[in-house]
């Protein structure tokens, strides 16, 4: 069901009542803001209205205070009707009202059905554009995530590559990727079946997450193999961590019964790199490190 939440300044109780009545009718909540100790302490719960109603004549509060704008986004603002009394309007006061970002001016007396109808469609008006908002961050997130693994997604990672190279080229700070495999993952999908392999893709991801550091970046790329961008981290820093890593997830408890060969690559950054160059000299090193017998670590 749809809230239907609306916040009333008004300067008085009886103001309020008359509102309140009219609106929940029409099966709107209501809640009565009368002074600016109230107003302050609905403030950290602002979001939970879809519609704000004020009357003209309040001083405890200035007009540009009552606007509410989202911090992730300035074009989302929670509609804003105020109401004027006819022997106090003014054109000044109209266009002060609508410069501070009113979406509607109502002047008494007015009618029952034209406050009903102008609260209805601003604050219906206003859930449709959230649920649309929330709509395009799901599609947002569905190609930022891989929905497999819940790690970074190949299209974002791309993205990233692009911007660390372009960073990189600038400011010549050493950085690193890894790209790995579960080289033996056919194998075990052969024996225990695709959904196993997939559940293990899954498994292996969320162990691994645990294991490198706040500001490296990890994608899963593609089928079992993976990447991490390593800021900051020359070659044999590289090394000596994924090394780390690859002793610990070789102890996981979850992991070790399934005897998993995992091979890592490790290539750095040259000046005027391309993603692609980058990818290729990453696989390169992923491939001669598959060769080896024991380590499976290779530098290029």
């Amino acid at each position: 069901m749809e809230k239907k939440q609306i916040l009333i300044l008004e300067v008085n109780q009886h103001n309020y009542d008359v509102l309140n009545t009219l609106l929940a009718q029409n099966g709107f909540t209501c809640k009565a803001i009368l002074d600016r100790d109230a107003f302050n302490k609905i403030q950290k719960n602002i979001w939970d209205y879809n519609l704000i109603l004020i009357n003209v004549s309040i001083n405890y509060l200035k007009l540009n205070e009552i606007i509410f704008e989202s911090e992730f986004d300035s074009s989302v603002k929670i509609p804003t009707i105020f109401l004027d009394s006819e022997e106090l309007y003014s054109k000044d006061k109209l266009r002060e009202c609508f410069e501070a970002g009113a979406c509607d001016y109502i002047k008494k007396p007015f009618e029952s059905f034209e406050v009903v109808r102008r609260v209805s469609y601003h604050s219906e008006e206003f859930l449709k554009m959230q649920e649309y908002r929330l709509r395009m961050d799901k599609l947002a997130n569905l190609a930022s995530v891989d929905q497999l693994s819940k790690l970074t997604s190949k299209m974002q990672m791309q993205a990233i590559l692009k911007h660390q190279i372009d960073y990189y080229n600038r400011y010549k700070t050493d950085t690193t990727i890894v790209y790995f495999s579960i080289v033996n993952i056919n194998k075990i999908i052969g024996i225990f079946g695709l959904s196993h392999g997939e559940k293990l893709i899954s498994l292996f991801a969320k162990e691994l997450k645990n294991l490198i550091r706040a500001s490296d970046v990890l994608a899963r790329w593609e089928g079992s193999d993976f990447i991490i961008v390593l800021t900051n981290t020359s070659k044999k820093s590289s090394e000596i961590l994924i090394k780390k890593i690859s002793a610990e997830l070789l102890r996981i408890e979850s992991l070790k019964e399934l005897n998993l060969e995992i091979a890592f690559g490790i290539t750095s950054f040259i000046e005027n790199d391309e993603m692609k160059i980058v990818i290729e000299r990453a696989k390169y090193a992923l491939n001669e490190a598959r060769q080896q017998r024991y380590g499976k670590i290779f530098v290029a």
